[in-house]
């Protein structure tokens, strides 16, 4: 069964909340600062991957290459 369009909206919104959470906690850590779009970028992969049934260690990882591969190593 298809979830309906207003639960897959809230889905991917809160993946992409936690993404950007994650992300972002993951930069102060690490005492930098992400390009710009970086993590907006990386995390709409994300949802994206997940939507597409990828496994979230999977999607995460690819999305990091793809957002390094547009943005630069931050």
């Amino acid at each position: 069964m298809a979830p309906t369009a207003q639960a897959q909206s809230f889905r991917d919104n809160v993946i992409n909340q936690r993404c950007t959470k994650a992300a972002t906690d993951d930069f102060a850590k690490l005492a930098k600062t992400p390009p710009a779009g970086f993590i907006p970028f990386t995390c709409s992969c994300v949802v994206q991957e997940i939507n597409a049934q990828v496994p979230v260690d999977q999607a995460r990882a690819t999305c990091k290459a793809q957002a390094i591969a547009k943005f630069g190593k931050p």
